[in-house]
C-alpha cells in the first residue's frame, strides 16, 4: 500500500502513471475485494496551462500527487506579498492578520 489517496481517502494499492502524447499523468489505484478503481491525481510534471496564468506570482501547479504544493504555494506568496509594493497597506494588514491566526 502507498499511503491514502488524497483525492478520496481510501488506501492506494499502487500508483500508475500513463502517457497521452508528450505528458505523463498520475492516478492511484484501489484495489479491493477483486474490484480495481482509480483516482486521477494530476499531471506529473504540474498543470501548464493553470501555471501559465500565474506565471507573474511565481506559482508552478502541481497535481494531488505532490504532498508538498501547498506548502511551495504558501513560501510563494509570501515571499511576493512581502516584496509588492503595489499591494496597499490594508491588504498586506489582512495577510498579517492572517499568518497571526494561523501560528495560534
Amino acid at each position: 500500500m502507498k499511503g491514502i489517496c488524497p483525492r478520496c481517502g481510501r488506501p492506494i494499492s499502487w500508483i500508475e502513471t500513463r502517457r497521452v502524447g508528450n505528458r505523463e499523468y498520475v492516478y492511484a489505484i484501489h484495489y479491493s475485494k477483486g474490484k480495481r478503481d482509480q483516482c486521477y491525481l494530476g499531471p506529473s510534471d504540474g498543470y501548464v496551462y493553470t501555471t501559465a496564468t500565474h506565471r507573474r506570482e511565481g506559482l508552478v501547479f502541481k497535481g494531488l500527487n505532490d504532498p508538498n504544493r501547498v506548502l511551495e504555494y504558501f513560501e510563494i506568496l509570501l515571499k511576493r506579498i512581502s516584496v509588492d509594493e503595489r499591494l496597499k497597506s490594508e491588504v498586506k494588514k489582512r495577510y498579517s492578520t492572517l499568518l497571526k491566526e494561523l501560528l495560534k
